[in-house]
């Protein structure tokens, strides 16, 4: 049996990662991208913001970057009125202020940034 022969039918897998640039979400989604990126006929791609482009090439060559414009969720933050380390933490006296500001704190950017960065996906 001829092996190029069989190489030849298989196709090659597009993964598309989309993440934050903070470490939090980030982390996890490029551990899992290296990963999938050292599997056979896969073809990885994150889309991300670019300050996060050099720690993503250098993982792996293999992995393929997208930049997204906009503001990532930390500038986002901030620019709605909220501080950048507003994420709560464990238990201390004062570990429930943070949830006052939970909604605007998942959602980091307003409605037209997120329509913004969902189609700049989408084009990706």
């Amino acid at each position: 049996m001829d092996t190029n022969d069989d190489n030849a039918d298989i196709q090659t897998k597009k993964i598309l990662f989309v993440t934050n640039s903070e470490s939090g979400q980030a982390n996890i989604i490029l551990a899992m991208a290296v990963e999938a990126a050292a599997r056979p006929h896969v073809q990885v791609h994150v889309a991300s913001f670019p300050v996060l482009k050099q720690r993503v090439e250098g993982f792996s060559p293999q992995l393929n970057f997208h930049p997204l414009d906009g503001k990532a969720m930390a500038e986002a933050r901030v620019a709605r009125g909220l501080s950048a380390g507003a994420d709560p933490h464990p238990p201390t006296t004062k570990s429930f202020e943070p949830y006052r500001d939970l909604p605007p704190m998942l959602a980091g950017w307003d409605g037209e940034c997120t329509f913004f960065l969902s189609s700049a996906v989408g084009d990706v």
